[in-house]
């Protein structure tokens, strides 16, 4: 009967390790499968890959300080690393997408093929795809950050969003054609409609700049402008970011004048265009528009995305799921302009994230590139390529001795219980529990604080923390206030951060703010102390206190974290 148990307990622990071993089988998605990865370390993916001749590049972003620099990176297609470029001066949030140039020639002059970046510093920067080396640089104006939206193409000139306006450069030389200030923008790409380039701001006001300068604008009224608006037909369709819904509406270029086609969820995403369809995100849908003769809503599919979406597989829409979960979204569109929901990919990194994938053929071969917050980029093809040694990969050898200890505890703890040993049985089982508790600590409290927040009846709305004080373009962002016993310092207008953490230390950096913090095991952080005042330091998300280190505490969107000392 003994040995029988001896038997079951070994076919249950190797079935285990069975398990295990199946978990490193080849990722495929759609038949693509996984050919290599790169690690990022502690930056994040922050926009669509881009891959032009054979080349693909990357584009990453920090959001908290003492974090790696942000960085654009060019590989080979076989996953070779052939050179890199880091900002430390980021000032966080890089969200402006590489933009590829052609060599040409214009009135301004020849110019060579070049890839524009524009940075969080305000700086924008022409560079070699083949190398990486400066063509030429200038400098726009930062206010917290600099330039964050996509750029525009426009014969021999490059338009760009700045972060409080437009301007216009040579493609050439980089010399200046205009700088005109608008308003004070986010994320906001330009459009060119007609002789005139359009673009939003985040009080929702729509601008109109001629290519001799001269400007127009109206206040739609409907909520923050985070994209280039697309053009429709003889309109332009932008979908504006409200307190608690979105907008997407029609808008007439000449006189501002507009139709409201659809409300929305919150948070939306960038709006893509294929054929005479429109595909919109945001916090709730997946939406679908039809816009062959006049714009209307004709589907939508329950997914939370609020970046970019891209067309793959020719007839397929994939975008990145914005959750804790993670994972990437695979939809179809049928005859019938059904969305259809094909698959939900997930990989082993999966987390939040808002970076669009890309898709690319290149004799006979698909390549497909994906990343998300978590920094680790993932390509997969239809033809395996041998991974270069130079590749760094995400492996964890501390997780794999730690689940060799953990076996050999459980066939210990086994062994005591079938010779009757039960106390010691017990002790071995006790400290099986409390490795798994402590690995697990920090998934468990962040998953705890999201969902006990949303049962707590102390959390109040940010409208009703609203402080009259503050600036009106805080409003609907995410707000730090730090509360000394002579003084209350407040920073705001913080964006796309998902714990307390970020929030504190990209508060307390623009405050210029010291931070000291001590780290307790797998209960996470806590504040020592700000500016050197020590104390028993506790804070409040959207008015109730938290019941998590900072480090785990999950915030919204529009979150208002405080911090006090009891």
């Amino acid at each position: 009967m003994r040995y029988g148990a001896y038997f079951l307990l070994t076919l249950v622990l190797l079935s285990g390790l069975s398990n295990v071993s199946a978990q490193t089988e080849p990722l495929e998605i759609q038949g693509l499968e996984l050919d290599w990865e790169y690690d990022f370390q502690a930056t994040y993916i922050s926009t669509k890959p881009l891959i032009v001749n054979e080349t693909l590049f990357i584009r990453t972003s920090t959001s908290t300080p003492n974090t790696d620099a942000a960085g654009v990176y060019a590989f080979d297609l076989e996953g070779k690393l052939i050179w890199s470029k880091l900002n430390f001066n980021s000032t966080f949030h890089d969200m402006s997408p590489i933009t590829y140039v052609e060599h040409g020639e214009g009135d301004c002059g020849a110019w060579p093929e070049m890839i524009m970046v524009g940075w969080s510093d305000g700086v924008l920067e022409a560079l070699d795809p083949r190398t990486g080396d400066t063509y030429w640089s200038q400098k726009t104006e930062v206010v917290t950050w600099g330039i964050t939206g996509s750029l525009l193409i426009d014969s021999d000139q490059l338009i760009v969003p700045t972060r409080k306006g437009v301007a216009n450069y040579c493609l050439s030389t980089g010399s200046n054609i205009f700088d005109i200030e608008t308003g004070l923008s986010w994320r906001n790409g330009v459009t060119k409609f007609g002789n005139q380039y359009f673009l939003g701001d985040e009080q929702g006001t729509l601008w109109s700049v001629s290519k001799e300068g001269n400007v127009t604008s109206k206040s739609l009224g409907i909520g923050k402008i985070r994209h280039a608006p697309l053009v429709v037909g003889d309109k332009l369709l932008v979908h504006a970011q409200g307190l608690t819904e979105s907008t997407i509406a029609l808008v007439t270029p000449s006189n501002f004048s507009f139709e409201v086609i659809s409300k929305a969820g919150p948070s939306p995403g960038i709006p893509t265009i294929w054929n005479d369809l429109i595909i919109t995100t945001d916090s709730y849908n997946l939406g679908l528009l039809d816009c062959s003769s006049t714009c209307q809503l004709i589907d939508q599919h329950p997914f939370t995305s609020n970046g970019e979406s891209s067309l793959v597989f020719e007839d397929m829409i994939m975008l990145p799921r914005n959750t804790v979960e993670g994972g990437w979204g695979l939809f179809s569109i049928n005859n019938s302009s059904d969305l259809s929901l094909v698959e939900l990919v997930s990989t082993e990194y999966d987390w939040y994230g808002t970076a669009g994938p890309v898709f690319h053929s290149v004799d006979g071969r698909q390549i497909l590139a994906i990343g998300n917050d978590n920094g680790i980029l993932q390509v997969f093809s239809s033809t395996i390529i041998e991974v270069p040694e130079q590749d760094i990969t995400k492996t964890s050898y501390v997780s794999q001795i730690i689940t060799l200890i953990l076996f050999i505890l459980i066939v210990i703890s086994g062994v005591q219980f079938l010779g009757g040993n039960y106390r010691s049985s017990l002790k071995y089982f006790l400290i099986i529990l409390v490795i798994i508790f402590t690995l697990g600590f920090g998934d468990i409290s962040s998953s705890w604080s999201s969902y006990i927040s949303q049962f707590n009846d102390e959390t109040q709305s940010p409208e009703s923390l609203w402080d009259e004080n503050w600036p009106e373009e805080w409003m609907g962002t995410q707000i730090i206030i730090f509360e000394f016993d002579n003084q209350t310092l407040v920073s705001g207008g913080h964006l796309n951060l998902s714990t307390a953490l970020e929030l504190t230390y990209k508060g307390a950096d623009s405050l210029e703010l010291s931070v000291e913090e001590k780290s307790y095991l797998s209960l996470g952080k806590y504040i020592e102390s700000f500016n050197g005042e020590r104390g028993d330091w506790i804070f409040l998300v959207d008015g109730s206190e938290a019941i998590v280190s900072f480090e785990y505490a999950q915030i919204n969107s529009d979150s208002i974290v405080h911090w006090k000392i009891i």
